[in-house]
Formats: C-alpha cells, structure tokens, sequence
C-alpha cells in the first residue's frame, strides 16, 4: 500500500517542516509500502490539519474524505488540536500525528474495505521499532 502522509495544514506553512516529524512519516510510508490492507485501495493519502480554533470556524481548514475507488485512491484530511500540538513537546506530536492517522484510516475502513486491524497492528509495530531506534 501507497500511505503518503503530507506535512500539516496551516502548520507546516506558519512553521516550517520539523524534520523529526517528516522522516517519522517517511519511515512510516516505508514500512506498510509492501503490505496490503484492502482488495480496493492501495493509495491513500492524508493530510493533517493543525490550524487555529478562528480559521477553523471561519471555514478554512475543513476535514474531508475524497473516495476515487477508480483509481483505488482514498484523501483523507483530519484535525489535530492546534493548542495541544504547539504547546507538546517533539514527542508528543509525533503521538498526535501517528493518532491522527489511525484515526484517519479508521474513518475509511467500512467503505474502502481497510483491514484497519492489521494497519493499527502494523502500526503500532513500526512505532514500537522506530523508537527503539533512535
């Protein structure tokens, strides 16, 4: 399966990238690139959001799902809490991103026919060596 995880909404822009995050979700992608979860998807793609309470109200920042089962393609953008994600520390974010994509995945799971169990297990596996690693 294809994951490709991008760099926050808002965030990222207002910020910059914070490298520890970025090859995090790398390594990530990496370790499920020769798995498979689903007979109907091998792409997904999510975008976190980490925006401010005032651009989310005004409309900006929305979370979406976009299904092109074409193409076996699956977006998904959902929301972090902007005040917990800037006021954690490193490793805390790196919690709240990995949180964000279980999340995300398990939004899809009924529709895109995502054997989200598998995903959370591998998931968990790959956090569990990725912190031994460092």
């Amino acid at each position: 399966m294809r994951l490709n995880i991008n760099s926050p909404a808002y965030y990222s822009k207002q910020f910059g990238i914070e490298n520890e995050i970025y090859n995090m979700c790398r390594g990530l992608s990496n370790f499920v690139r020769d798995k498979e979860y689903s007979s109907i998807v091998d792409t997904i793609g999510i975008v976190p959001i980490i925006a401010p309470k005032d651009e989310i109200e005004a409309g900006k920042w929305r979370e979406e799902k976009i299904y092109d089962i074409k193409h076996k393609f699956v977006f998904i953008s959902k929301q972090i809490n902007y005040e917990e994600y800037c006021n954690s520390d490193i490793e805390t974010r790196k919690k709240l991103i990995i949180k964000n994509i279980l999340d995300s995945v398990r939004s899809i799971h009924k529709k895109a026919k995502f054997d989200y169990k598998k995903f959370e297990n591998d998931i968990k596996e790959f956090v569990t060596s990725y912190i031994e690693k460092i």
